[in-house]
């Protein structure tokens, strides 16, 4: 899923990279943040679980104002990638259920570690899918980004 997501978020990049700055900070999508407030939330949020994962402090809440553009949206989420697919590669069983306990809206919530993975990739598939929306409607659709078409691409 982690390999999936870091091939679905550089996409949705470059396909964002068209847009101009007053296309990205457009709400196009009833309910949903700007494009780029989306990329920043996406990003700040998967670097705090991972801290949590590595049980490292957690670091402030990014937001657009600390991430104005796609570039430093993408520079602060390639490290993560690197650092994120090391970390997986690591675990066991017994990591896997070490628990993970973190403040989630107002609550203190503690979950196995495994749990969180998952809670991180499904909460990136909710974004993506937000940006992949507001991309289309600005005539710039991300295309087919099923994960089949993801396996596909690599066996290529």
């Amino acid at each position: 899923m982690y390999e999936y997501s870091i091939w679905a978020n550089r996409r949705l990049l470059d396909r964002a990279a068209v847009l101009t700055d007053e296309q990205l900070r457009h709400p196009f999508t009833t309910g949903a943040q700007p494009i780029l407030h989306t990329f920043a939330h996406l990003v700040g949020a998967e670097w705090r679980w991972y801290r949590s994962w590595i049980r490292a402090p957690l670091t402030e809440r990014l937001t657009v104002d600390d991430l104005p553009t796609l570039d430093a949206v993408r520079a602060k989420w390639e490290p993560l990638f690197a650092e994120r697919r090391t970390f997986i590669a690591g675990l066991t069983s017994g990591k896997l259920d070490r628990s993970i306990t973190r403040s989630v809206f107002g609550r203190t919530i503690s979950l196995p570690l495994w749990q969180a993975l998952i809670h991180v990739a499904n909460h990136g598939t909710q974004h993506r899918s937000e940006i992949a929306a507001m991309l289309t409607d600005v005539g710039h659709s991300p295309g087919d980004m099923d994960m089949l078409v993801y396996f596909l691409e690599q066996q290529s």
